[in-house]
This record gives C-alpha cells, structure tokens and sequence, in this order.
C-alpha cells in the first residue's frame, strides 16, 4: 500500500516514540549560538578555518533551527539548519554522532529526519574538504517533529494564494518572505522611537466606535449584546486623538489596525495599521516636517540611511532636496517636493482652476475625456479633485506634497489662511500612490458643525463616504482645543516601499482572505 507523506511522517512520530525520544519535547533548548554568530567568528582572522580543518579549540557549540536541505550519502550526512539569522551547514559522520536518548544515532538521523524538522545540535566548527564552514556535529536531538510536507528548498511556494492563505509556509519556504515581516517589525519600532524620543505620547482608542468617523471610508457594522446596540469597527482613530488634546495633551500618536468595508486590491485591504499623529500649537508645515523625519529614521533603521530605493522597476531619491522656504517661510531647510493641488493640476494638464468658474471647468474637464458624476459636478472643489485624482495622482513618482484641498472633500481640515475655498491640507504621494494625509485642524466648533452639516447632505446626494454628523467631537471642540496639526500614514504603504513588495497583500502577514 502506498502511503502518503502525512502518514510517513506520521508513522516517524510513533516510531521516535517507541526508541523513548519525546519528538515535542517540553524542555527548553539552550542554545549558545545562532548560525551568524558562528559565521562571524570563523571570518575573524585568528579562527581562520583551512580546508578540511576542524576547530583546534573545539569550542563546544549548541545550535537549533529547522532542516531545510538533507543530503545523505553512506556513512556521512549534511544538513542546512537555518534559523532567524541564516543557515549553516551540519556535517554528521556515523562514527562521530553520539546517539543515546534523547539523542539520535546515526541511523536513525537517516531514517526519521524530514525537511521542516527542528532539531538542536552539538558540535565543533570546522570546514568541508570543499570549503563549506560546518558544525561538525556530536549530538543531535528533535525539539518538533514537522508532519506535513516541507516546500521544496530550491522552488519554495510559488502560488501566492497559498502564500497568503498559509503564510507560515510562505515565510518557511522562501528566502525573501521572513526577512520581509521582521523588516516590517523593525519600521514600526523606528516609528515609535522616532516618535517617542519627540515627546510625543502613545495613547489608545476606542476600536468599537458608536459613530465611526476621521475618514471617508464605509464602516463594518457589529452588534453588542448586552447593550443592544449596533457598533462600527473604527476607520480612523483621528476624532479621538484629537479630544485628547482638547483634555489637555500637546502630543499625541496612535499606531494600530483600522478597518474599512471597502474593495481588496494592490493597495488596500479592509484591516490594515495606520499611524496618526497630532501637535499642538503646529500647523500643516510643521507637521510634514514630522512625517518626513519619521520616514527618513525608518529608512535610516532599516536601510543604513540609503535614500535611494527601487521600487517594482522605479528609481526612487527619498533624500529632501528641495528648498521651498522662498515660498513657505515655515519651510525651513529641505524637504520633498511641495505643491498645491491647482499648480499639480495645471502642470500635468493645463487646465488653470485660479481662473476657471464651474461651467468652464466642467466643459473642459470632459473635453480631457474624464465623465464627471452628479455628485462631482456640484463645486469647482469637486471637479479639481476629480481631475487630480483621475489625471495627475498617478504621475507623482517622486516624494512630493500636495496641498491647500478643496473645502468640500475635507470636513476636518482648517480653511485656509489666504484661499478661499480651500483648506490647509495635504496629502504625500510616492509612484503614484498616496502615503499620508494631514492638515491643520479645525478647531471652531461652530464651522466643524457646518462642516459635519454639509456632509449630511452629500451623504443624501449619494455619497455614502460622506462624514457622519459627531456632536461628542463638537461637544470636546467647544471645551477649546488649540491650534494643532496632524497626520496620518498607512505603514502597510511604507512597508512595501522599504521592501520592494508589489501588493499589500504580502506586506500585511495575514490579509484578508475569501473564506475557503
């Protein structure tokens, strides 16, 4: 009867069971050293290896990790053990290995090892008559027994519906997959060092929100039982952050998951991790002078300060090298490329909003071929941000700021200081995909009414993204709040960017999924 390889490994089980060796054993593995540390220390010229040479100090050496390649040929075996830093080869030889319990002999390394196993070995450096440095191993014991198939060593997992769905086989089988989440991990420390040494405060809101609000976004929709209420699952943490600096903090920031009932593609996916951060007594400049120094340290931390990037095929520069100050006196020293929505508009398409009323912007917005909806007709705001979004996003390749938006698409955002019509807000593009959104913050309950008010009537005229009516915010707006500034960044982006990942997808460690 053939069997198949579940069963195999199955039977493997019963069998290190029955020679008395536990192949899930409870006791901790004390290890002395990673694959790494032992490379390193045989690159320092005084341990130097010769070929076919072993360790004169015979420095006992402890490893652990999982079996990812298994040769085996008479007498003498090799083995890759790799770990979180690297692999390192294991050289077993039949008359070295020691093999009493919970130790294996050598025939049964033979026989009842798999790829995907981890084990932990002892043994001295050396190096192969080949050249490969090795652990010349003397004991070796199971720490967990893989029961099911392993990716092939040399093709990994191809399919990235299994990658997605089964990550931990993704990030076992190939070599680009766990080097990419503990990138992820180490962007978000930087984030929060960054932020944390800039005295600002980490605080928490609510998830479960009784008026969701912060964006235009869909919610999703839960229930409470024992209060018999409906509940939405938070789309910003925006409205929260911002009461707290009315109660009394100058600098605040939240990192944590958001979640929005909207379509899955390259860039979104419904539960994903934001960073918000707000300043009092800043307005709109001084804060993207902090989203650019949270970027910058990230980059730092994780590429050694590299400002140049690739990313799918396009050279990106990440280094500040534009001095706006000339135009924007709060714009001290360098920074990314800046500018307003109507001059991004104008340079890629011509089309002058300064000097356009609503019939005229509408004629020649379609003679662009854009078909403008009911709802985008309504303003010139409307109709600008329909051409920038249709038109001009895309073509934002390197780091640039957009700013000064239209009143109508920003219901939280202060108006402007100089334009009217317009509010202080921006929004960062990198290759064509937006990165950030801040602005300065209305602080004036009576016109955040107005506001809230006149999204009520677009949600009527069919928005359904339009912001809900928040009399809590009001209510934390009229107890004063000072002038502030804020902004906020989807780390999934950002993570794709620093790792060179095409889908968010695969820079979120489980997306979401359609169920099976």
């Amino acid at each position: 009867m053939i069997r198949n390889e579940a069963e195999v490994r199955a039977q493997k089980v019963a069998e290190l069971r029955a020679i008395g060796i536990e192949p899930y054993p409870s006791e901790s593995y004390q290890r002395t050293h990673t694959t790494e540390q032992v490379r390193d220390r045989f690159s320092q010229p005084e341990n130097t290896l010769q070929d076919g040479e072993t360790d004169p100090q015979a420095l006992p050496i402890n490893l652990c990790g999982r079996i990812t390649s298994f040769r085996s040929s008479g007498s003498i075996c090799f083995i890759d053990l790799t770990d979180t830093t690297g692999k390192l080869q294991l050289k077993i030889e039949k008359k070295l290995v020691q093999g009493e319990p919970p130790y294996l002999n050598f025939k049964q390394i033979q026989k009842l090892l798999d790829l995907g196993d981890f084990i932990g070995v002892q043994g001295i450096g050396c190096r192969t008559n080949r050249g490969e440095l090795s652990l010349q191993v003397e004991k070796l014991q199971v720490i967990s027994k893989a029961t099911i198939p392993f990716p092939d060593s040399y093709y990994g997992v191809g399919d990235p519906e299994i990658c997605r769905r089964n990550r931990e086989m993704d990030m076992a089988g190939n070599p680009t997959s766990l080097p990419r989440y503990m990138m992820r991990s180490r962007i978000i420390q930087s984030i929060r060092t960054y932020l944390n040494n800039s005295d600002f405060y980490e605080i928490e809101t609510p998830v479960l929100q009784a008026i969701y609000g912060g964006a235009a976004a869909r919610p999703f929709t839960t229930h409470h039982n024992a209060l018999d209420v409906d509940l939405f699952l938070r789309i910003a943490p925006e409205l929260f952050l911002k009461r707290a600096i009315c109660g009394g903090f100058e600098r605040v920031y939240e990192l944590g998951r958001v979640f929005r009932n909207e379509g899955i593609d390259s860039t979104h996916n419904p539960e994903f991790t934001t960073i918000e951060v707000y300043q009092a007594y800043a307005d709109y400049f001084q804060i993207m002078g902090v989203i650019e120094n949270v970027v910058l340290y990230a980059i730092d931390q994780v590429l050694g300060g590299k400002t140049e990037i690739e990313y799918q095929g396009q050279i990106i520069n990440l280094a500040p090298q534009y001095d706006h100050s000339a135009k924007y006196p709060s714009l001290t020293g360098n920074h990314w490329q800046v500018k307003t929505m109507v001059e991004a508009v104008r340079d890629q398409t011509g089309l002058d909003f300064d000097n356009l009323d609503l019939g005229d912007a509408i004629a020649k917005v379609e003679q662009l071929g854009i078909n403008l909806s009911k709802l985008e007709t309504q303003s010139l705001g409307y109709v600008l941000y329909a051409v920038f979004d249709k038109l001009v996003e895309s073509t934002l390749i390197q780091p640039t700021f957009i700013i000064d938006f239209p009143v109508e698409i920003s219901p939280l955002a202060k108006a402007h200081r100089s334009k009217k019509g317009f509010v202080e807000r921006f929004e960062l593009f990198i290759n064509g995909t937006e990165y950030a959104n801040g602005f300065s913050e209305l602080n004036d309950p009576q016109e955040q009414r107005l506001r809230f008010e006149e999204q009520i009537a677009q949600r009527a005229a069919g928005d359904d993204e339009a912001h809900p009516m928040d009399e809590d915010f009001i209510q934390a707006l009229s107890l004063g709040m000072p002038n502030c500034a804020g902004w906020g960044m989807g780390v999934d982006r950002l993570v794709m960017l620093l790792t060179n990942t095409q889908s968010i997808r695969d820079a979120i460690m489980f997306p979401t999924m359609r169920p099976h």
